[in-house]
């Protein structure tokens, strides 16, 4: 089930949208909040066919991919994103709790921009979105 949280009223300016995407509920709540609390949107989703979906539907500006998802992993949708044309040039970063070489290299060579290792700080996802 997708869900969009707004950044609050007074964040200004253009909005920045993300999809986000994780199976953990609670993972997914705490980091969906954390980026709409910096003035993104965020369009969180609970596996990556709806991600997927939820990019062709609306292009965002970034998307944050888990990678240990069971069905669809991240590395999947990736490579997903990457051979889709209308979705040329987006931003996609790796956050994960697999902070192995391997699966940064498996990441990067799927189509990630960034790999990022769970926890993070929420300046550090805010600047590899926007980077």
């Amino acid at each position: 089930m997708l869900t969009e949280k707004n950044p609050p009223a007074d964040s200004g300016g253009d909005i920045f949208t993300v999809v986000y995407v994780d199976d953990d509920d609670l993972v997914r709540q705490t980091i969906a909040d954390s980026l709409c609390a910096a003035g993104l949107e965020v369009r969180a989703c609970r596996d990556g066919l709806e991600a997927l979906d939820a990019c062709e539907a609306k292009r965002p500006d970034a998307v944050l991919l888990d990678l240990n998802m069971p069905g669809l992993d991240g590395f999947e949708v990736a490579v997903r994103l990457r051979a889709n044309p209308m979705l040329k040039g987006l931003r996609i970063v790796a956050l994960t709790g697999r902070s192995t070489w391997d699966a940064k290299m498996k990441a990067m060579t799927a189509g990630c921009d960034e790999f990022l290792s769970k926890p993070t700080t929420q300046a550090e996802l805010v600047r590899a979105l926007r980077a």
